[in-house]
């Protein structure tokens, strides 16, 4: 089973964290499970309530070389790795994940995993409010543009 990799934008208060808990809390009743949630909080605001494991934004880089260690051990065993209970699918989720992202190494670590981590069942979500160069290094934010997208606007729609 191949994995996606998730990006959901918007404005702060927009409900990027909330959205992030609702994406765990089903992401675990469906995999009945096999799936464990690791975290990154990149401020010091909201939770990542429903994550496994949860570690700020100084420790990203230590957490993202963990996960990819899991990935080389994984493709190593098999082409396409299948979770089980026993090694669940590993979701990685980052939220505000400016500070992350402006850390080089963190950033460069993000982008192994997006490239690397499907095969081996760790897959991302990324939350962020700044979309722009400055912030996303560029091939890693074609890897999320391109993939699956989710925009929070807490404005209400009103019919044309």
């Amino acid at each position: 089973m191949t994995a996606t990799h998730h990006l959901i934008v918007g404005r702060p208060g927009s409900g990027k964290t909330r959205t992030l808990q609702q994406l765990i809390a089903a992401e675990k009743l469906a995999a009945n499970g096999a799936v464990t949630v690791w975290g990154i909080q990149g401020t010091a605001s909201g939770s990542l309530a429903g994550a496994d494991r949860t570690v700020g934004a100084d420790q990203a880089a230590e957490l993202l070389t963990e996960a990819l260690a899991v990935v080389a051990e994984r493709t190593a065993r098999r082409r396409e790795y299948e979770p089980t209970t026993a090694e669940p699918r590993i979701k990685l989720v980052i939220d505000d994940a400016e500070p992350v992202l402006r850390d080089t190494k963190a950033a460069e670590l993000l982008h192994r995993l997006v490239v690397t981590g499907r095969t081996a069942a760790v897959e991302t979500i990324v939350a962020a409010s700044d979309m722009t160069a400055a912030t996303w290094p560029a091939d890693l934010r074609r890897h999320y543009t391109a993939g699956q997208v989710t925009i929070c606007d807490p404005r209400p729609r009103t019919e044309a």
